[in-house]
């Protein structure tokens, strides 16, 4: 039984520009175009230890889950990312944008195996000056993270499977198999 789709950019090359040559062109004209509005945004970039900002990221993964209808306590959210990071050996990489010295839009991603994992996003609607953050941190900023660390895909997970297709992504099945009993190698 097929329980959805899961979307992975794979990463030709060793560079952003590599994965830029591989869109078809229009696409690129956008991706350039969200790119410099984000630079232009003039947010401080800086790459966190998940331990050293669960609290900022908490709040922000709260509004976004409220966002999009679910009820989500910021001081729970900061809780469960704690425990992550706990659980996680610290070793997520948390790619923050600041204005004015505030924490207004993240994405926290891990790196094992060939793969950047993007785990969650968050961001402080009120505060952003536009969509290109969230392209910037979802996409762009986690495929040259990528590529800095020599991984060859970028795993986002299994929403938005179209915003995703249209930067690059490319969605496999997600199966279950009904009815299989596990082989326990006992009698």
């Amino acid at each position: 039984m097929q329980l959805g789709q899961d979307a992975r950019i794979p990463l030709p090359g060793s560079r952003f520009e590599d994965h830029l040559a591989g869109l078809p062109s229009k696409r690129r004209v956008a991706v350039r175009r969200e790119r410099r509005a984000f630079t232009e945004a003039g947010y401080e970039l800086r790459a966190l230890r998940l331990s050293e900002c669960a609290d900022s990221v908490g709040a922000l993964l709260a509004q976004l889950q409220q966002r999009h209808g679910h009820a989500a306590d910021p001081d729970v959210m900061a809780r469960l990312l704690r425990d992550q990071a706990d659980g996680m050996a610290d070793s997520g990489v948390v790619l923050a944008a600041y204005a004015d010295g505030r924490m207004v839009a993240f994405s926290l991603c891990y790196r094992h195996a060939g793969t950047v994992w993007l785990r969650a996003t968050g961001y402080d609607y009120a505060r952003l000056r536009g969509a290109h953050e969230y392209f910037n941190l979802v996409y762009y900023l986690p495929i040259e993270v990528a590529y800095a660390h020599g991984a060859t895909t970028l795993h986002l997970g299994m929403e938005s499977l179209r915003v995703k297709t249209l930067r690059g992504a490319v969605t496999s099945p997600l199966w279950a198999i009904e009815g299989a009993r596990a082989d326990t190698g006992t009698d």
